[in-house]
């Protein structure tokens, strides 16, 4: 009889540790003496924010703190390629995890201190992004997190957007990069990019467009250097400026311009002679290189977009710019829609002419200036997201 009860209560204990780390597994959380490693790469240049970490990378080593036993942050150094590594599992004095009271404070000091370490760093040297990852990697071992803070915005090593330029197929570049012995080896390393695009200093903002074909091109060469998630962290970061004194060469972008606004809108920007031939209300050929990634981005962001026209006063009677800038205004709803964005996110189309101004208004130094004028003849989209309810 007793050799029946040990057995039946030998079963017992074996379901109930099942069932628990079964339990465990279905609420993500590490098991016992887990390992979780996050490198954190800030490439840190004078034409790009201070590295800060948005709201989703702090949950990132948060998470990983307070999951993991052995869980730890390196913060590439961008001047030297050299990490600092901060443990994030919270400890006691004697090198003990710490699940007292005391856990949750020792958790927030130790994502304090990768914080503090990323507020001291700053770029003294070129803008080469793909060594900056090549050395990052040489951190530690995976399997881990790489997440890499920069604007992607390469200007030296193997990979400059001067020479690449914003016309090429991500595919076809990644592909060069790996035939020639370039590319970093990201096997084992789950990579995130905070911040693509983001801009300050000498660089001028990038264009939709180009924001769009920017992230293409570092998912491109994140998948062909052998990563097994590569994804871009579309999260809001602080942009305070940046702390590097040494310049670093401007990427060339096109004229249409992308403002970030309150709340989380964004204002797009588009010469008419990006869109419009002179006097025409029809888009030419090449417009859906700028709509269409406006358009994906309206729809994968559920953004509201309000369309507005508007007509230098140089040329046309008002009555003939407000119809004009109109008519360019409805163009660009009817192609968006076409695009893929639906009607019902577009919440207002109109045209404002010359919005008021006199031919004056073109005028430098009381000199005519058609550069002054070009910029005042556009389209200009704005992207809101739906408030929560």
């Amino acid at each position: 009889m007793s050799h029946c009860s040990d057995r039946l209560l030998h079963n017992v204990l074996l379901l109930t540790v099942v069932a628990i780390l079964l339990s465990l597994a279905a609420c993500g959380k590490a098991p016992a003496n887990s390992r979780d490693v996050v490198v954190i790469v800030p490439s840190a240049t004078a034409n790009e924010p201070a590295p800060e970490l948005a709201a989703d990378d702090l949950s990132m080593l948060q998470t990983a703190g307070a999951t993991s036993t052995d869980a730890d942050a390196y913060v590439v150094d961008p001047a030297t390629g050299q990490p600092t590594e901060v443990p994030l599992t919270p400890r006691r004095t004697d090198g003990q995890v710490e699940y007292g009271p005391r856990r949750s404070d020792l958790l927030a000091q130790n994502v304090d201190r990768v914080e503090q370490i990323l507020r001291g760093e700053a770029a003294d040297g070129p803008f080469d992004l793909l060594g900056l990852i090549a050395s990052a990697v040489r951190a530690t071992s995976p399997p881990g997190t790489l997440l890499i803070l920069s604007s992607g915005l390469s200007t030296e090593g193997g990979f400059d957007l001067r020479q690449v330029g914003w016309d090429a197929s991500p595919a076809t570049v990644a592909a060069q990069l790996k035939a020639r012995g370039l590319l970093p080896v990201l096997a084992g390393w789950q990579v995130v990019f905070s911040g693509l695009g983001d801009t300050a200093g000498t660089q001028p903002p990038l264009p939709l467009p180009q924001r769009t074909t920017l992230t293409g091109y570092w998912m491109a060469i994140c998948h062909a250097a052998g990563a097994p998630s590569c994804r871009a962290d579309e999260m809001t970061r602080p942009d305070p400026p940046s702390r590097s004194k040494t310049a670093v060469p401007v990427v060339p972008v096109p004229t249409v311009q992308s403002v970030r606004g309150p709340h989380g809108s964004t204002s797009i920007s588009i010469p008419n002679d990006e869109l419009f031939g002179f006097a025409s209300a029809s888009l030419l050929a090449g417009a859906d290189s700028i709509l269409g990634p406006l358009a994906a981005k309206a729809r994968s962001g559920h953004l509201t977009a309000t369309i507005t026209g508007y007509a230098s006063p140089d040329g046309g009677s008002p009555a003939y710019n407000l119809a004009l800038s109109r008519a360019r205004a409805l163009t660009v709803r009817a192609r968006l829609v076409a695009l893929g964005l639906p009607p019902s996110q577009i919440t207002r189309v109109t045209g404002l002419g010359t919005d008021g101004e006199t031919s004056q208004a073109c005028d430098v130094n009381g000199q005519f200036d058609e550069t002054v004028c070009a910029l005042k003849r556009r389209v200009v989209v704005l992207l809101t997201p739906v408030p929560s309810a």
